[in-house]
């Protein structure tokens, strides 16, 4: 059987577009679940979400037209009615879920700018409803799917169409309603999009309107509007990723109902974007810790930084080299506890637009404590993972005390004795009264020694330089 370049394009785009996708997406899972645990945000929640029901959808793109009977007259196709199935129904799984998790994200963006909702509200009265809506709307036309037999060859997927193409009504020996469903998939998919318009749209009123005059004095309300413009920048690129993916597909099938007929530019053109959302989520996901790698080393390549933005371990130890000569620095009273004279730093488990208006209590992992916790930024200091270094650290100091203070001893004795024997040897050469002036001498001796114990004493901290030297010092002169 010949077929054309069109039937070969269609079948070959959607197997590379949908690996990149589902690399994308794989990327946001593991990273998700490797480096956020314990994933306390709704946010990351939220993108496990969005990238499991992807890589559903990447996974149907990749096989493309290899699940169809060979029957079908389209090209490498090797399957069964059964695979064909199969692949309709985790191709309107995937396709269904995420965009209408694409929805619960804007609606979380929605609630944290504009609703100035908190973390712990948003978990208890809106988390639910994200994660259900997407799952049970998907799960219910999918399955709805099996009994009218509506899975069959679509072109270059296994989807909703009629068996075999082109039949109507009696003729049709399969997919006998698959307009209706049809009709009721681009509902569910233009809702969503037109959802995420309005959010958006809710967001942008919500920044442009923000007068920063009246918040002059308030420098807690410019940070944070600050960082909602932040938020808003990133929630508009992952609806941009939508319509990207969304737009080409959603052409072509108002050409075809129009018309009859389908453009073969349109559907090259789909075949490219509609597999590639997990790729786009994936860049969106990756460039606020681009931005901050890049803000921390404005020095290194495009190519480096990419690299640390891709591996947060590298990342991690070059900030534990940092935070170690940071902690290498003296100790400064501060109010009420001493804390370290650098300024806590941000967890790379935060986000980098993260709004931080929530505060949280959960409990210690030891005994009945709880600890403030700020769920949204995730505010931690190096001194929470970099307990090891500070402990050497201490040791290390501990010991130069020590030693300090054995080598104040040693001179102390040795004034002590030069004293004693100096004073038995000039009673012994003269066996007369005591002559004033070195009684006096004496006296000022003595008085040094106990200066120089009550320096001993406040020598508790070998950064105090001088200390030793100054007391061999005095110690010399006197003896003199």
């Amino acid at each position: 059987m010949t077929f054309t370049p069109t039937q070969k394009t269609l079948a070959i785009l959607p197997k590379f577009t949908g690996f990149l996708s589902l690399m994308g997406s794989f990327f946001i899972f593991q990273d998700v679940v490797i480096h956020k645990r314990p994933i306390n945000r709704v946010y990351y929640r939220i993108m496990i979400g969005l990238s499991c029901s992807d890589m559903i959808a990447s996974t149907v793109n990749i096989f493309s037209t290899w699940p169809m009977p060979p029957d079908s007259g389209t090209f490498l196709a090797s399957g069964t009615t059964a695979t064909c199935t199969a692949q309709g129904f985790f191709n309107e799984l995937g396709n269904v879920a995420t965009p209408l998790y694409n929805t619960s994200l804007c609606a979380y963006y929605v609630l944290i700018i504009r609703q100035a909702w908190s973390e712990d509200r948003i978990r208890v009265r809106a988390e639910p409803y994200m994660h259900a809506m997407p799952i049970l709307i998907a799960l219910t036309i999918a399955i709805l799917g099996l009994p009218f037999t509506l899975y069959n060859n679509s072109g270059w997927l296994c989807w909703i169409d009629e068996y075999p193409r082109g039949c109507s009504g009696s003729e049709c020996t399969r997919g006998t309603y698959a307009d209706i469903f049809r009709w009721i998939h681009y509902t569910i998919i233009w809702s969503a999009i037109i959802s995420v318009t309005v959010g958006m749209y809710l967001i942008y009123l919500k920044v442009k309107t923000f007068d920063r005059s009246e918040a002059q004095e308030n420098n807690e309300e410019v940070a944070r509007m600050e960082r909602s413009r932040k938020v808003a920048i990133q929630s508009a690129l992952f609806v941009g990723a939508l319509y990207l993916t969304w737009s080409f597909t959603t052409v072509a099938r108002i050409y075809q109902v129009t018309t009859g007929n389908n453009n073969t530019t349109l559907l090259v053109l789909m075949a490219i974007f509609f597999p590639l959302q997990g790729f786009f989520n994936f860049l969106v996901y990756c460039r606020p810790r681009y931005l901050r790698c890049k803000s921390r080393n404005p020095d290194l390549s495009t190519r480096k930084l990419l690299w640390l933005a891709l591996h947060p371990e590298d990342h991690m130890k070059n900030r534990g080299q940092a935070a170690t000569r940071e902690m290498q620095r003296p100790y400064e009273r501060g109010g009420e506890n001493d804390r370290p004279a650098s300024r806590d730093r941000r967890s790379l488990t935060a986000s980098y637009y993260s709004v931080g208006n929530n505060f949280a209590k959960y409990p210690h992992n030891t005994g009945d404590d709880h600890t403030d916790i700020n769920t949204v930024r995730a505010v931690a200091d190096e001194n929470d993972y970099r307990r090891p270094e500070m402990e050497k650290i201490e040791q290390d100091r501990n010991r130069n005390i020590d030693d300090a203070s054995d080598a104040v001893d040693d001179v102390e004795e040795q004034r002590l004795n030069s004293v004693t024997e100096g004073s038995q040897i000039e009673q012994d050469g003269n066996g007369d009264a005591p002559d004033p002036d070195e009684e006096e001498q004496k006296l000022n001796a003595a008085t040094e020694v106990s200066g120089i114990q009550e320096q001993k004493n406040s020598a508790t901290n070998p950064e105090k330089e001088g200390v030793l030297d100054a007391a061999e010092e005095q110690l010399n002169d006197a003896v003199t």
